[in-house]
């Protein structure tokens, strides 16, 4: 059988969990032999240059008026590479592609569409109209495809149709473990005392993000960490971050802060931490998540979406309710007095993410869907689908 030709379809190439997804397991798709290309609704995105770098076409207009100006030229653009190309699959991540792909692919048939979710359903509530378009349109999709347990079960109560629905947990790189003098040459960079707690959240700041909740648990745990504490937030602005430095601001906590911006390698500010932390209100599978595990940092995140996937409570990192500062200053206060329990747990962070969170088990998975769907084979029995233990997340 010839190698699949895929089509994957995405809004803009950002710095965001999904394209950076796409741009650790496409490279490692074509090196499979199969042919996968992108569609960019709206090109001049940051990450740009390194898929050009690592060879993969990139499609699609250039940018061109806004809101439906620039909807209906890319769908147009779209529907033209689609007739050009006549890809075997075309795989729409995100909802503004799916809603766009599927209106430009309208007609055209002898594609197989598949849909890729990465973040609960949460977006639907104010754009109820837009929710109700989407929810048809999984009819006339092959494939729904959820990055967490609690995305899968969100598309199944969807579409009511569990067979064309599968679970596909993102995968990322395992580092080397950090040495000693890595971990100081890493805060000596960031001008960071040796001797300092050092907390991670590597989150572009969407309100949804939690950082006004973290900042109300540290300033909760202001005794508790002493004067030589420092926070690192890595990310861009996402419409919160006006607010989370007014809020840094009125709590006195800006001189503990170091706002490190928009990056496409987060592990210099990992390998400078003791913590990492993520507190979201909502999440698909955080990407981040599994990075901040796989360089055996102990984590405290928020028992939403895919985080109860990746984290077994008390096992491999700490789980908290969300919205609640008190109970994440809890679990950091617990992490920052105990170093044997931090290295305990940042270990078996490493180890879960080795077994079950993989690149390499991730793009396999990507290959398995690509060809079995080609084959016809039901999704529902595909070897690509993960399973999560009963266990995950403290679940029994």
């Amino acid at each position: 059988m010839t190698a699949p030709r895929v089509l994957a379809v995405v809004p803009r190439l950002g710095i965001g969990g999904t394209e950076m997804h796409l741009l650790r397991v496409v490279p490692e798709l074509r090196r499979r032999g199969l042919d996968v290309s992108l569609f960019v609704l709206e090109r001049g995105g940051r990450l740009e240059p390194e898929f050009a770098l690592r060879g993969i076409p990139l499609h699609g207009p250039s940018a061109r008026g806004a809101g439906l100006a620039r909807i209906l030229a890319a769908t147009g653009a779209l529907r033209g590479e689609l007739r050009r190309a006549r890809p075997d699959i075309v795989h729409f991540f995100l909802p503004e592609s799916y809603l766009v792909g599927s209106l430009a692919a309208a007609g055209l048939g002898g594609m197989i569409r598949i849909m890729s979710r990465r973040s609960l359903a949460d977006y639907q509530r104010g754009h109820p109209v837009l929710a109700r378009i989407e929810r048809r349109l999984h009819g006339a999709s092959d494939a729904l495809i959820g990055n967490s347990t609690a995305v899968v079960e969100e598309l199944v109560a969807e579409c009511g149709a569990p067979a064309k629905v599968g679970l596909l947990h993102n995968g990322v790189d395992i580092p080397a473990p950090l040495s000693a003098r890595q971990r100081a040459e890493a805060r000596d960079r960031l001008a960071v005392p040796h001797e300092a707690m050092v907390l991670v959240v590597p989150a572009n700041f969407f309100p949804y993000k939690g950082h006004r909740d973290l900042l109300e648990a540290l300033a909760l745990l202001r005794a508790d960490l002493g004067g030589a504490w420092r926070l690192l937030l890595l990310g861009r602005d996402e419409g919160a971050m006006a607010s989370v430095r007014r809020l840094a601001a009125t709590l006195d906590l800006g001189a503990n802060i170091l706002w490190l911006g928009e990056a496409t390698d987060i592990r210099g500010a990992l390998a400078a931490a003791d913590i990492g932390v993520l507190p979201s209100h909502q999440e698909g599978f955080s990407n981040s998540l599994l990075e901040m595990m796989a360089c055996g940092l102990a984590v405290v995140a928020t028992a939403v979406g895919g985080n109860r996937d990746a984290i077994v409570d008390c096992e491999s990192g700490l789980l908290v309710p969300p919205k609640q500062p008190a109970a994440l200053a809890a679990a950091i206060a617990r992490l920052s007095a105990c170093a044997g329990l931090r290295a305990r747990l940042g270990e078996a962070a490493r180890a879960r993410v080795s077994a079950q969170f993989s690149l390499a088990a991730c793009v396999q998975r990507y290959h398995n869907l690509y060809h079995n769907i080609l084959r016809g084979v039901p999704l529902a029995v595909q070897a690509l689908i993960d399973t999560v233990p009963a266990s995950a997340g403290g679940r029994a």
